[in-house]
């Protein structure tokens, strides 16, 4: 049997509707740019594997470091333990991350990381013994599908199914130049919900189709939320490392989020990884 053919014995794939979509490609080689299958055929993996590959598959220096550092150490419990790699990578990324970030929190993929965020938030004010409760999110965002990311998304073909079950969001449209629809619908938000946080893909909604919004927009509304102790949230797991220009869209910004989530390109494709990051408060 080919690849395919055992894929599908066993093989549960994300985002298919496995009655009638088409057979996945077996892939066994990839180098740079391209991918090659079963059958020698090449591909151009022009969306870097869902944004993950930014430095290519198969990078030789990403390899080195791997096999490098899992010859020393592989593993150990985050609980009670720490490690030097840990350590240096929470560093670095403090070091290129907007100056207002100071806390890493590791985890495995880009759904967890808003997961977090999200969580984040909503702790702060328990821990302050505030009631707040409320999500603020874009019409046709995409953050994820754990459940909180989920509840953050808009796109509800894949979340009809839970929708009794998610957290409470309130929806604001994608600023528009030109317009201030979006500010004033995040002020009467504001002033009815008494929202914990403002989550948003920072300039770029990239599931609903590469929606491009203005860094001045985002301001406006980051501080607005900010004003009103709304607690931002940048899910920069597709824009990070790069993807806008600048090594993160926030870096367009002159008000900051107070938390952010990154993942994708973080390793370059080698291992799953996550880190949202917060301020010291």
């Amino acid at each position: 049997m080919n690849l395919q053919q055992r894929d599908e014995k066993h093989l549960w794939h994300p985002y298919t509707q496995h009655q009638t979509a088409a057979k996945p490609l077996g892939i066994v080689k990839g180098k740079d740019a391209l991918l090659w299958d079963e059958n020698g055929k090449e591909y151009i993996d022009a969306i870097a594997s869902w944004w993950v590959n930014p430095y290519g598959h198969s990078n030789e220096r990403l390899a080195q470091a791997a096999y490098k550092q899992l010859t020393q150490l592989e593993h150990v419990l985050f609980g009670g333990f720490t490690h030097q790699p840990a350590v240096e990578l929470a560093e670095k990324l403090i070091s290129i991350l907007p100056k207002n970030q100071q806390k890493v929190f590791f985890s495995d993929n880009g759904s967890t990381a808003v997961e977090i965020g999200i969580k984040m938030a909503l702790q702060y004010f328990f821990n302050k013994g505030e009631k707040r409760f409320t999500v603020i999110a874009f019409e046709d965002a995409f953050h994820g599908d754990t459940f909180a990311a989920m509840a953050a998304s808009g796109i509800s073909f894949f979340t009809e199914a839970f929708k009794e079950h998610l957290l409470k969001v309130v929806r604001i449209p994608l600023p528009k130049k030109g317009s201030d629809e979006a500010a004033k619908k995040l002020k009467e938000v504001i002033a009815e919900h008494h929202p914990a946080a403002f989550i948003f893909e920072a300039l770029v909604q990239g599931a609903s189709g590469m929606q491009i919004y203005e860094p001045e927009a985002l301001d406006e509304l980051i501080q607005i939320a900010q004003e009103n102790g709304v607690i931002t949230i940048a899910d920069e797991v597709m824009t990070g490392f790069g993807r806008t220009g600048r090594s993160f869209a926030s870096n367009y910004l002159t008000h900051k989020p107070d938390i952010m989530c990154l993942s994708k390109a973080l390793t370059g494709g080698t291992i799953p990884l996550a880190v949202t990051t917060a301020t010291q408060e």
